[in-house]
């Protein structure tokens, strides 16, 4: 089931909650993490999805791109890399 049809901010946040659990499975966090891929359906979602990554994520390099995302109703997706700390 698809969270939040139609609305990239709520999921978004949604995203990053789902990412932070697998984060938290290797031991890292959002602090561990190197570099970010962000995939957008809708190109028009772009201003708003960046906005919500320089708030979050000010430090950490990253590239939003369109490209097809992997479900039908999602809007956006990302990938990251995250280096834990021995």
């Amino acid at each position: 089931e698809v969270m939040y049809a139609g609305d990239v901010r709520r999921q978004t946040e949604r995203m990053w909650e789902n990412v932070e659990a697998l984060l938290k499975e290797a031991d890292c966090g959002f602090g561990d993490v190197g570099h970010i891929i962000v995939y957008l359906r809708d190109i028009a979602d772009y201003t708003v999805v960046k906005e919500m990554f320089d708030e979050r994520f000010p430090d950490t390099p990253r590239v939003i791109t369109l490209a097809p995302v992997c479900r039908p109703g999602w809007l956006v997706e990302m990938e990251c890399m995250a280096v834990r700390k021995l």
